[in-house]
């Protein structure tokens, strides 16, 4: 067996053959990687990576965080069992293996009597199904733990599994566990081949890869990646941004957790020895793209690249005003003028289910479009051998190993991990408690 790392722009013993295709290096795809491998060492399988590097898609602007708390039960499972993987990394990827795993929990913040209600329904309904371990509190607890954060927060949901990762030790440490590999770097032009509705391989600007099995795990670029196998696949994407800041305030501790703001949901958590993270949700400028008197739609169909062309400059200073009000610090803390000193500004891409695959069904039969948290975690219904790892929401990097156990079992004809698996099936348009995580506010933009 041997591993190989190829570049589309040099010359080289390009693979004729493989059992499996791989579409992304990036989470999703090296999860399936390390899932099948470990499933049947002997597979030969072939990753095709349009960046320099395993990871450089929409990975580069992630918070790297992973919770357990998830309402709909296929999401928790799948979550759980990924965090039980980082956790015993040892014993899932070999020996030395360090994923710079920190489990500080996440703390969703309550500045409302209603908002206090809701988050302590959450509790008791994660409670319901198994999560045992997610925490209600109340004022004088959170005042106790996390009185750092201000007088204003009177309750908090906690979620003390979560944390953060390495997501590059994480995606690279999935790579490396597999024996009989070909990697090919900045790949483009690819197009997947058909016979009689079977998959026969892929075409490429170096040659065809004659394989049966080809899986899409491309995030923003899984759309027109399926469009050369003669489908359209069922997702829509929104570009969204984070800000990494080299400096934090004092009373923000290096241990502290990642913290989220009442809608429209700001959030933040310490990185490295004395930086944060922070990203939010907002409503990104789509009248980038619409013409004059369009209507800006608030999804995308195909990506725009660079992607940096998504970045907007006040989205720093926009989303440090939001949390500082919500929080309110006025002087010090997120008010610091500090945090805008430095700043590292990212944008990336959040891949959704569309409206045709994530609805639910009114009394009166008709469909009611939701925002869904579930990935589609698949063998595609119309092309024999095609599979799909896509639209995980932003969620790539914590559900990364249990989604590629799921899509092996799928490619290995074997049962699924779990019953719940069967939830992010291509076909399955509503599960219960499936629905929008930190959910955008337009409006919140125009009163800043």
């Amino acid at each position: 067996m041997t591993r190989r790392v190829l570049h589309a722009t040099e010359s080289g013993d390009f693979p004729a053959t493989a059992d499996v295709i791989i579409i992304g290096g990036g989470p999703a795809g090296m999860g399936a990687l390390w899932a099948l491998t470990r499933a049947q060492p002997e597979l030969h399988i072939v990753v095709l990576e349009r960046g320099r590097q395993l990871g450089s898609g929409a990975s580069n602007a992630s918070l790297e965080n992973f919770r357990t708390a998830w309402n709909a039960r296929c999401n928790a499972v799948l979550m759980q069992r990924s965090v039980d993987i980082f956790l015993h990394a040892n014993e899932y990827f070999g020996e030395g293996t360090d994923l710079g795993v920190r489990q500080r929990g996440y703390l969703f913040c309550a500045m409302t009597e209603a908002q206090a209600a809701k988050l302590r329904q959450d509790v008791a309904h994660l409670r319901s199904v198994g999560l045992d371990h997610a925490e209600y509190l109340d004022e004088a607890e959170v005042q106790a733990r996390f009185g750092w954060l201000g007088e204003r927060v009177i309750a908090a949901k906690f979620d003390p599994v979560a944390g953060w990762l390495d997501s590059y030790a994480l995606v690279n440490a999935m790579g490396k566990s597999a024996p009989n590999v070909t990697f090919v770097y900045e790949m483009n032009g690819i197009a997947i081949t058909t016979t009689s509705g079977q998959v026969t391989g892929v075409q490429t600007p170096a040659g065809r890869i004659a394989a049966p099995v080809v899986l899409i795990a491309a995030g923003a670029d899984a759309r027109p990646v399926g469009r050369t196998a003669g489908v359209e696949l069922p997702i829509v994407m929104r570009p969204r941004q984070s800000v990494t800041t080299h400096w934090r305030h004092a009373e923000y501790p290096a241990d502290g957790p990642m913290v989220i703001g009442p809608p429209p949901f700001p959030h933040v958590r310490p990185e490295a020895r004395s930086g944060a993270i922070f990203g939010w949700e907002y409503a990104w400028n789509a009248k980038k793209l619409a013409a004059e008197g369009e209507h800006a739609a608030r999804e995308l169909i195909d990506p725009v690249y660079p992607v940096d062309f998504w970045k907007d400059p006040r989205f720093p200073s926009m989303l440090l005003m939001l949390i500082a009000r919500q929080f309110g610090h006025e002087r010090g803390g997120f008010a610091s003028p500090q945090y805008l000193r430095g700043l590292d500004h990212r944008a990336g891409y959040y891949v959704y289910r569309d409206d045709s695959c994530a609805y639910e069904v009114t009394s009166e039969g008709r469909h009611k479009p939701y925002e869904s948290q579930r990935a589609i975690i698949d063998r595609h219904p119309d092309v024999a051998g095609l599979f799909l790892s896509i639209a995980h929401v932003g969620h790539g990097i914590m559900s990364a190993p249990g989604a590629g156990e799921i899509i092996a079992a799928r490619i290995l004809g074997k049962p699924l991990p779990h019953e719940t698996s069967a939830d992010f099936g291509f076909d399955i348009h509503f599960v219960e408690n499936d629905s929008s995580g930190l959910a955008s506010d337009e409006a919140v933009v125009e009163r800043l």
